[in-house]
């Protein structure tokens, strides 16, 4: 089955910026990254937005929420930081009015649109959403455009702690479904056993050919040829 079902998640960011009033410019020290951000991996290697923003500019605002004194990012941390890198004062920013729980969906929806996450890194998302938001695997396929089945096959890949994601990652291989599970099973003791071959049998049959007449006892034995060669019957 596909990962994917018909995409009918719903577009969060325009949801909620589309409303809003046109983007701000806000001072870069008056924002602060979320400690709930979806993305754990590889977020400060910011060196390719340096180069592209350095060059055109910030072409899409970023998106935050008002939290006290601060700003806090809903999407758009690798822009801040490589806005930091360049020493830029000011960012361009939208600033929304969504609540805590719908800011995250929106983080998370924006991530996985951009393909900005690894598998594991959805799988803990949607681990958070499910048990410490109390979303229901349907809720949270609706939010991706995932199948229900692909949800939970991410939930169970969030099991890995964060050490072991990095080693597969270190070791070249990609950080994919199939390999993570591999890992998992690995880390379980899962999925190393294997099926012991069925033991041979041996028996002996004996027939009494002798009621026959020639001719039938040679078609017989014909036949009987035939069908220890078909089968493999030694």
């Amino acid at each position: 089955m596909s990962k994917k079902s018909e995409f009918r998640a719903l577009d969060l960011i325009s949801a909620y910026t589309e409303k809003k009033q046109p983007s701000s410019t806000i001072d870069l020290n008056s924002i602060q990254p979320n400690p709930l951000q979806p993305r754990l991996i590889g977020k400060e290697d910011v060196e390719d937005l340096v180069q592209s923003m350095d060059r055109l500019g910030l072409i899409e605002p970023i998106l935050v929420r008002k939290d006290k004194s601060k700003f806090m990012i809903v999407a758009g941390e690798r822009r801040y930081r490589a806005a930091l890198k360049l020493g830029w004062k000011e960012i361009p920013a939208i600033i929304t009015d969504a609540d805590e729980d719908i800011c995250y969906e929106m983080s998370l929806a924006e991530n996985e649109k951009r393909k900005n996450l690894n598998p594991w890194e959805v799988g803990r998302a949607i681990q958070y959403l499910r048990k410490d938001k109390k979303k229901t695997a349907e809720e949270v396929s609706k939010l991706l455009g995932y199948t229900e089945r692909y949800i939970k096959q991410l939930s169970s890949i969030a099991r890995l702690d964060q050490k072991s994601v990095m080693e597969l990652m270190i070791s070249g291989k990609p950080l994919s479904v199939k390999n993570l599970e591999e890992v998992l099973k690995k880390k379980e003791n899962r999925g190393g056993e294997t099926i012991s071959p069925l033991k041979q049998v041996r028996f002996n049959v004996s027939l009494d050919l002798s009621s026959l007449t020639n001719r039938a006892r040679e078609n017989f034995q014909k036949d009987f040829t035939s069908l220890k060669k078909k089968y493999g019957i030694i």
